[in-house]
């Protein structure tokens, strides 16, 4: 989520197959600034180091600060609405921007500016509720406006085009991606969706300790029998929407994705509305990590956001942060199982397809997809 950095996807291709694809992470461990400063300055830089999530990350410092401490956390809406205003910020920048120019579509610049703007000024109950309506207005009637046409769900893919295409720029956008086909990995093998946990869990996951530096680049999970690298983001928290799971059904992953993006929308839009909902897990949680430990979770757009930090009195000597790219794009996650075991037509669907594969992940740094020659070349 820093503003440097970047993705470096270096793949070889023989015609429209992948047959190798690492990822080069050249994001800085911006943590590592923070240690040796006083827990003040530490908490007032942490929101500036990061031109994406700044909110969400500068939540996640004072609710680790705090655990660190020995309080205990309670959410907060002003916490959940500025996460959630910041997110629906993320979700937008995907939709209305980012995906359009993938099929040859302009960017929808000024529709993005105003909400954008709205959501950057809401200050208070009012402001919250009034944005939120406008978001689920635009999903309802730009996005999914096709979905309500009928009074049934899509019997087949056929039909769920056809809805898609109803629902405007995004409608669109996601009937393209799907009628390009289906590319599943050989044996549809994928990384697993990380299930929602809380702060605890995480503590307990660690061993009541904080984590090891090389969980920052290569985060697995070992809190049961077996070591997953989840899939973190918006499919894990809809991939039972309906209409997400359909698309699962169908084989259509990475059109999921985005779909998810939209149904997670509607979410930020409805915490807005009405924050910390009795059915809706809070966006922020922390728990204690030991002795002058503290570990926070927040979930993001991008998924779940971790922060572990230890104090020495009011000086931080250990910080670590854990940002859901490092999960999706890890060895072994999400876009390294989906970049192999299937075949496109040519080798620039191959490119398009695996472009489509990392922007399905949204990842929070820039990344480019580079061609490396194969070996009888």
């Amino acid at each position: 989520m820093s503003s440097a950095g970047s993705l470096r996807i270096v793949v070889r291709l023989d015609g429209g197959r992948c047959l190798t694809a690492r990822v080069e992470n050249t994001r800085p461990r911006a943590a590592s600034v923070l240690v040796g400063r006083h827990v003040d300055e530490v908490q007032r830089m942490v929101p500036v180091l990061f031109s994406l999530c700044g909110r969400a990350q500068g939540i996640a410092a004072r609710a680790a600060v705090a655990a660190a401490r020995g309080e205990a956390y309670v959410p907060s809406i002003e916490d959940e609405r500025a996460v959630s205003c910041e997110a629906a910020q993320e979700h937008l920048w995907r939709l209305l921007l980012d995906w359009p120019t993938r099929y040859g579509r302009l960017p929808q610049r000024m529709r993005f500016a105003q909400l954008h703007h709205r959501l950057a000024q809401v200050k208070d109950a009012a402001a919250a509720f009034d944005v939120g309506g406008v978001l689920l207005d635009l999903v309802a009637k730009e996005l999914l406006s096709g979905f309500f046409l009928s009074m049934r769900e899509p019997a087949n893919l056929a039909e769920f085009v056809s809805a898609t295409r109803y629902g405007g720029f995004v409608g669109e956008t996601l009937a393209d991606l799907i009628e390009a086909g289906r590319w599943a990995p050989e044996g549809d093998k994928v990384a697993p969706l990380m299930p929602p946990h809380t702060a605890q869990e995480w503590a307990q996951m660690f061993g009541g300790t904080l984590p090891a530096p090389e969980f920052e680049r290569a985060p697995v999970w070992t809190g049961d029998a077996s070591a997953d690298i989840y899939e973190t983001g918006a499919l894990a928290r809809q991939f039972r929407s309906p209409l997400v799971a359909a698309l699962l059904g169908y084989g259509h992953r990475i059109a999921a994705r985005v779909f998810a993006q939209v149904v997670d929308l509607s979410d930020d839009a409805s915490r807005l509305r009405h924050p910390l909902p009795s059915d809706m897990r809070p966006c922020v949680d922390a728990a204690g990590l030991g002795e002058g430990g503290g570990l926070a979770c927040v979930e993001t757009s991008r998924g779940a956001l971790l922060h572990a930090l230890r104090l020495d009195g009011d000086i931080v000597t250990d910080y670590h942060i854990i940002a859901p790219t490092e999960w999706n794009f890890a060895p072994g996650g999400a876009f390294m199982q989906e970049a192999t075991g299937w075949e496109a037509e040519n080798t620039a669907a191959a490119l398009a397809r695996l472009d489509w594969l990392a922007l399905s992940l949204d990842p929070c740094v820039a990344f480019e997809i580079v061609q490396e020659a194969t070996e009888d070349a």
